[in-house]
């Protein structure tokens, strides 16, 4: 028996020697692989919180600049100093729109801002291109110019204020879009707040006069949420929709709670936050009252690294769509981020693409399942289109674009012009250096319409 039990220890300890260390090399090959993991995740976190940084620390620096141009435009005395200002003036609020536009504030009303801003840029941008020799600024202009002074300054301000915080706190920007979409709207959020409080001092501002014709892109826009077709839902109704767009079955849902938005957008909608029986993570979903169509969807399900190239992300991205009835879209572009591709897609009128009418979708890269969804766009300019021919070939258009763009696609497009309004044009795609560009030449007229550096990928 001795013997027996010496036999099975030493068994034991070269069984021991043999495992131990294939386990160790296990357990550091887990630890690495977790480590690895774990450090892709914070590069794409970090990548994402740092483009929305920018886009606020941008915010900031073309307002700044925005407040120093109209400070030239009321000490400059002569036209050839005019109106080099005032086109800055309108560049440097377009910019600091496009700025807005990059932020996570979907679900927070923003518009007084976006309004202020457009109504600047129109007001310059039509003031500029006038002969100023033969109509000089009125008093009633000067005084808007020197108005428009003194907000900025305001706003330029409290903007440095969130700035500030978000610096001070180490804030990221990263939570503003979960809180904006959950429970957690209702506590405290320094840049929430923050930019809630300089949208009201927007609000106030009613002493601006930008004269008549000014405000058209805010203008166009309101008579878009006016042409939104279909009759008011309940909020029984919004629940419903939600649940379809979703493709969930009541018996599959604990909870689906519905909020009525009331008046802080400029057109009126419900947001449905839905608990799924399997405890799985919450969709939300925003559906316009008039109507009836979803504007936005985010599941907040956490995606687990990235599995999927673009190509199947794309498919299930185009499956999606044409799941919920939307025909003859087109993907036009993709970025990616945080184990997100996000695609962009246009509506696409015989083989006239119409840019207006746009979607975008994001597609997680571990599962393939569409975690976010924004139709805005397309709701509010989505419609039947009468085109006209082109009054000039695409040979001709093309001799309009700089002979340094090395134009690779070609192709009729609708876009808008910065003032709101459609533009049927012809679209060259190409580069020039490192750089990716779309420039617009009018189909009607041969003139350009304007010319955009592209960040996302072209598809």
């Amino acid at each position: 028996m001795e013997d027996k039990r010496k036999g099975d220890a030493d068994m034991y300890w070269k069984v021991a020697g043999v495992l131990a260390p294939i386990l160790a090399v296990g357990v550091i090959g887990a630890g690495m692989w977790g480590y690895q993991e774990n450090q892709e995740k914070n590069s794409v976190l970090i990548k994402a919180e740092n483009q929305y940084q920018r886009a606020f620390h941008n915010l900031n620096y073309h307002m700044d600049k925005l407040q120093d141009e109209l400070g030239k435009t009321i000490a400059v005395n002569s036209r050839q100093q005019l109106t080099p200002s005032l086109t800055n003036v309108w560049r440097l609020a377009y910019s600091a729109q496009n700025d807005v536009g990059q932020l996570p504030l979907t679900l927070m009303p923003f518009n007084e801002t976006e309004k202020f801003l457009a109504n600047v840029a129109d007001f310059s941008y039509q003031t500029a291109v006038r002969d100023l020799d033969k109509q000089p600024l009125t008093d009633k202009e000067y005084k808007t110019l020197q108005t428009l002074y003194r907000h900025s300054k305001d706003m330029q301000g409290q903007l440095q204020t969130v700035q500030t915080a978000i610096l001070d706190k180490q804030l990221r920007w990263m939570d503003v879009e979960t809180a904006l979409a959950t429970e957690e709207k209702k506590q405290d959020n320094v840049i929430i707040d923050g930019l809630k409080v300089v949208d009201n001092s927007v609000g106030r501002y009613k002493d601006v006069d930008f004269g008549s014709g000014i405000g058209s892109l805010n203008t166009s826009r309101k008579l878009k949420i006016q042409s939104i077709k279909g009759t008011p839902i309940s909020a029984e109704e919004a629940k419903r929709k939600a649940l379809a767009f979703a493709k969930l079955k009541p018996e599959q849902i604990k909870e689906a709670k519905v909020v009525d938005n009331g008046n802080g957008r400029d057109y009126q909608s419900f947001s449905v936050h839905i608990v799924r029986k399997d405890n799985s993570a919450p969709i939300n979903v925003d559906v316009a009252k008039k109507g009836g169509q979803v504007v936005w969807m985010l599941d907040e399900r956490k995606i687990d690294g990235r599995k999927l190239g673009i190509e199947e992300a794309k498919r299930h991205a185009d499956a999606y769509l044409n799941e919920r009835g939307y025909r003859s879209m087109e993907a036009v572009s993709y970025s990616e981020y945080e184990n997100l591709a996000v695609f962009t897609y246009a509506y696409r009128q015989g083989n006239v693409r119409v840019y207006p009418d746009t979607i975008t979708v994001k597609v997680a890269l571990d599962k393939g399942n569409i975690s976010g969804f924004q139709s805005e766009s397309y709701v509010l300019n989505h419609k039947a289109r009468v085109l006209p021919k082109p009054k000039i070939t695409e040979a001709q258009a093309r001799k309009k674009v700089n002979a340094g763009l090395k134009v690779e696609e070609a192709r009729l497009a609708v876009i808008e012009d910065e003032r709101g309004q459609e533009v049927f044009s012809y679209e060259f795609y190409g580069g020039f250096d490192k750089d990716r560009y779309r420039i617009y030449i009018n189909a009607l007229t041969g003139e350009e319409v304007k010319a955009e550096k592209i960040k996302a990928h072209a598809l």
